[in-house]
């Protein structure tokens, strides 16, 4: 069980997001549906994520990792 979540720390394999002040991470998403200033969509596995804010800017840093800076006002999460 600790080897498993040291794993995916390390190595990610599952969808992952974390919300800071003025910048969202985001890893293992699918792909990217919708790309706006104030609006962002993201498919991930079996999940639909809506990102609506201000001034929105996205930063890909690695494969399936994006970092987007930004006001943050609401986050939606679909399961499909």
């Amino acid at each position: 069980m600790v080897y498993n979540y040291l794993r995916n720390y390390l190595d990610p394999i599952d969808f992952h997001i974390d919300i800071y002040d003025k910048q969202i991470h985001i890893t293992n998403y699918e792909k990217i549906l919708t790309l706006g200033t104030n609006k962002i969509i993201i498919k991930a596995s079996l999940k639909k994520i809506t990102l609506e804010g201000r001034n929105f800017s996205l930063n890909k840093l690695e494969d399936k990792e994006l970092l987007i800076s930004g006001k943050l006002e609401s986050l939606e999460i679909k399961y499909e």
